[in-house]
This record gives C-alpha cells, sequence and structure tokens, in this order.
C-alpha cells in the first residue's frame, strides 16, 4: 500500500490550490486567502492575501534559494535553502509538498499495520524518528504527519475530507500544527488544478535572489 501511494502521488507533476486560512496563536485568530504553485522537482510558491487582495506573506523556494516577503513589514529575506526563517524549513517544504524521495527516504518503512491504520515511521542514521506518517487503510490516503526534533514532535500535519481530483485524491481540510510556536493553521482548499502549466514567471522572486 506505502508503494501504491508514492506511484500515485508520483503523477502529480504540478499542482495549484486556491485555499482560504484561518491562523490562531496567543489567542489571535486571523483570516486569509492563499494560492500554493508547486512544480516538481524544486519550485513552490505559497502567497497568504487579506480579503482586499493586499499580499502579506509570500514563500519561494526555487532554484536552490528561498525567500520569504512580508510586505506589510516592509521586509525581503533571501535566505539559503537551509534557512529556518519561516513557517516551514526548507526540508519540510520537500517532504510535505515536494514530495517524492524527499517525503519517502530510503529509511521510511511501515513499523504498524492493522485493517485501520498503518504507522510509517522515517529514521536517521541513528535511529531516530524524525518523521512518522499514520496512514487510513482502507482508503490509502496519508491522515496525518508529524516532523520530529531531538525526539518531539515540531510540526503536525493533518488531511481530511479527500476527494478525486482527476487521477489524484487530494484533501481539502489541511490543519498545521506548529507545536514550539503554539500557531494552528486551517486550511479549506477551494479548488485544485492537477499538473497545470506553471512557467518560471510564476517563480519568480520579488527582489533578485542573494548573491545574483
Amino acid at each position: 500500500m506505502l508503494d501504491w501511494v508514492r506511484e500515485r502521488e508520483a503523477r502529480i507533476e504540478s499542482l495549484r490550490a486556491r485555499f482560504t486560512a484561518e491562523t490562531r496563536r496567543d489567542g489571535e485568530h486571523r483570516a486569509a486567502s492563499g494560492v500554493l504553485l508547486v512544480r516538481k522537482p524544486d519550485r513552490f510558491r505559497l502567497r497568504l492575501t487579506l480579503p482586499l487582495g493586499l499580499t502579506v506573506f509570500d514563500y519561494l523556494s526555487a532554484a536552490g534559494h528561498v525567500q520569504l516577503a512580508l510586505p506589510l513589514e516592509d521586509r525581503i529575506i533571501n535566505g539559503p535553502p537551509s534557512g529556518d526563517f519561516a513557517l516551514f524549513s526548507h526540508e519540510e517544504i520537500g517532504q510535505v509538498f515536494l514530495r517524492g524521495s524527499l517525503a519517502f527516504a530510503e529509511t521510511c518503512v511501515p513499523e504498524q499495520t492493522n485493517a485501520v491504520e498503518i504507522v510509517v515511521r522515517c529514521r536517521d542514521g541513528a535511529g531516530d524518528v524524525r518523521r512518522e506518517m499514520r496512514m487510513d487503510s482502507p482508503t490509502a490516503t496519508i491522515r496525518e504527519e508529524t516532523t520530529y526534533d531531538v525526539g518531539q514532535p515540531r510540526l503536525i500535519f493533518r488531511f481530511d475530507d479527500y476527494r478525486v481530483v482527476g487521477d489524484a485524491t487530494l484533501p481539502y481540510r489541511i490543519a498545521l500544527v506548529y507545536t514550539s510556536r503554539a500557531l494552528r493553521v486551517d486550511i479549506t482548499v477551494e479548488r485544485y488544478e492537477v499538473n497545470p502549466e506553471l512557467g518560471d514567471h510564476l517563480f519568480q522572486p520579488l527582489v533578485p535572489w542573494a548573491g545574483s
């Protein structure tokens, strides 16, 4: 079943998703609209806008570079791929959105299986768990993914309301729980486009990459 999930994901070469997001942190609640662009193997863009269309967050990962823009704060940060200056680290973006071998490394193996759930754990060279995936056995869909740091949960993704979109089966409700920052983001997808043509112009940085 794990191999089947990987083969199903491999059919998705590009993806565009429009969604609404609600963020909760320290008693504060904010809502925004967003667009997600993915073009494998290495291009990713996540942009959040307010109801009037004003961009408040733009995260771009492309061509070996990472850029975070916060227009309301008049800040644009160019960082290395190893940087962790936004909601996701570059590694987590690869694991969760670009998938492929980034999501299912050689060390990711099913360790618990039953008629309801399959638990897949990914370990590092020392044998410590770095990621855990919980799959629904009857539907062969991923319900939860957790990344670990020094044995503690760091970022939890929960997926629900899966629907068939063309040849793909995709979640329409996604919850992100960032445990160390007491942050929760609830995403409701409005529309997916599977394998659309996404040109290079959609992955251009707002300012030139550092060093270019």
